[in-house]
């Protein structure tokens, strides 16, 4: 028995080194799973407006452009193949299913790339790597998500590629290549999430710290070396991370520029939604007095009139938006005048709710940060993806003009909707993480990362960069909550990092002459 043990874990060992040499693969497997099992999935009506939508305010604005026209670039090339002609990457879209295959497979590939690069950007045993590119094959979420239309995907893409060209930096392990990986990903990852900008302070802020500790070295000239090649780090950081926020900014300029769209922040739409949660709660006496003490923090008449809507009918997808415009056609303002006026005040009004930090408030957004971590987990994740789909058929049935172009596709057939949801309710590859919350991953993984720490397996660099890595997805899903009411695929980001700590955490190693 003893011999037959020691031969398995011995060829177990062998399986798990080819694995880290060769980790790709394995991190293909879960997408030919999902291709081969599944329809694509839609990310719902935002999806819809991302990539189907012809160029206009909410996908120039409230979504990010990149993400949004570049992701029709595979309708056009493929629809362009088969049928002669397809319509332009700015206007309304009718996609085939093979080309909105062709997105879904560019978004499967893009993944299997990052999670390879990640993987090597780091020192580790080629037994460990193996065994991280187990774990990052097993979660579900990436790939339900890859699997999805909608800019949503583009976050475990970027994030690890930010992270893996990051971890180089700080490692001493980067070349030109890694910063143009790095730059690249960081206008990627804006371009698809505003929220995403919160990304950029991790490099250089991570840098900046390790810099500030090497004070603490006993070796005057390792510290001076050290603290000049942090310093050096967190400045290239810090320009690649502005060189791909302002090409994305640009491309927002132009493209707001081209299509007569007035340049505006759209967060206070966002922002309503978060307010409406709070304030469905509220007694009608409540209500009143919650009027009364925000309305006092605004001379404007027409902030105060948008603070009373949004509590009189809600958020402004259900009904204040429209309200707003009704008031301002009043009052003479029309197009995109209108529009931008809107925008402002639904802003404007909705910081005012803020200013309170009313404690009613402020427990949401704590319950809310609290839920992303339990009981939200791996499944809940991955399962909005089918659930979005299978949910747009009753957005399709009530504006079914939102959807012309793409309602007519098979994701969107009833029966085949619902039977997805339930395949996917059932699958064991989205199933399988299900009694492992993201606070259980957390905690084990700072466990682990502890206990090596403190055998002296675990460099305290690695340690404290992976540490860096948690705390800023922790920092983004805190912002999200903020401005918004939570959703399990908002805690995606937060999912990303905490695997991404755990896998850097777990195995990574010093090298020799590393400090």
């Amino acid at each position: 028995m003893v011999k037959l043990i020691r031969s398995f874990s011995s060829s177990a060992a062998k399986v798990l080194a080819f694995v880290g040499r060769h980790p790709t693969p394995i991190l293909i497997l879960p997408s030919l799973w999902f291709l081969g099992r599944y329809l694509p999935f839609w990310k719902d009506i935002d999806a819809t407006v991302q990539l189907i939508a012809p160029a206009y305010d909410d996908n120039l604005l409230h979504f990010p452009p990149v993400y949004s026209f570049l992701a029709r670039v595979p309708f056009f090339v493929i629809d362009s193949l088969l049928n002669g002609h397809a319509p332009g990457i700015f206007e309304r879209q009718h996609p085939s299913l093979v080309a909105v295959y062709g997105l879904v497979v560019v978004q499967h590939i893009g993944l299997w790339i990052a999670l390879r690069y990640f993987i090597f950007s780091f020192p580790a045993r080629d037994i460990a790597r193996g065994a991280v590119a187990l774990l990052l094959a097993s979660i579900a979420s990436f790939y339900a998500f890859a699997h999805t239309g909608g800019s949503e995907a583009m976050t475990p893409i970027t994030y690890f590629l930010v992270f893996g060209a990051g971890l180089r930096a700080l490692l001493k392990r980067a070349t030109w290549g890694s910063w143009v990986i790095y730059t690249t990903a960081v206008f990627l990852a804006v371009g698809s999430r505003h929220i995403n900008a919160i990304v950029l302070i991790w490099l250089p802020g991570t840098a900046i710290f390790l810099a500030l500790r090497s004070f603490l070295s006993p070796v005057e000239n390792l510290k001076y070396r050290s603290r000049r090649s942090r310093s050096l780090t967190a400045l290239t950081a810090l320009l690649c991370g502005l060189l791909g926020l302002g090409a994305e900014k640009v491309v927002s300029k132009v493209l707001c520029h081209q299509f007569g769209i007035v340049e505006r922040s759209s967060v206070g739409r966002t922002m309503s939604g978060r307010i409406t949660t709070w304030v469905d709660r509220l007694s009608t006496d409540q209500k009143q007095a919650l009027l009364n003490s925000v309305q006092r923090l605004t001379d404007d008449p027409l902030v105060s009139l948008a603070i009373q809507l949004q509590i009189d009918i809600g958020s402004y997808d259900k009904g204040t938006g429209e309200a707003l415009a009704t008031a301002l056609q009043e009052r003479g303002f029309q197009g995109e005048k209108l529009l931008a006026e809107k925008d402002q005040l639904i802003l404007q009004s909705s910081l005012c709710f803020y200013r309170t930090f009313n404690a009613g408030l402020i427990k949401e957004i704590m319950s809310d940060f609290w839920h992303g971590f339990m009981p939200t987990n791996d499944q809940g994740i991955a399962i909005s993806a089918p659930k979005a789909t299978y949910f747009s058929l009753e957005r399709i049935a009530e504006t079914p003009s939102d959807w012309i172009g793409i309602s007519e596709l098979p994701i969107f057939v009833p029966g085949k909707a619902n039977a997805t949801l339930e395949r996917a309710t059932k699958d064991f590859m989205i199933r399988h993480w299900r009694w492992l919350p993201i606070l259980v991953w957390t905690i084990l993984f700072i466990g682990i990362g502890t206990w090596r720490a403190r055998r002296g397996l675990l460099p305290t660099t690695h340690l404290l960069a992976g540490l860096s890595i948690l705390s800023v997805g922790v920092l983004i899903y805190a912002a999200n909550c903020v401005f918004i009411y939570a959703m399990p695929r908002y805690a995606l980001p937060l999912l990303v990092t905490v695997i991404a700590f755990g896998a850097l955490v777990s195995v990574s190693r010093e090298v020799i002459g590393e400090k």
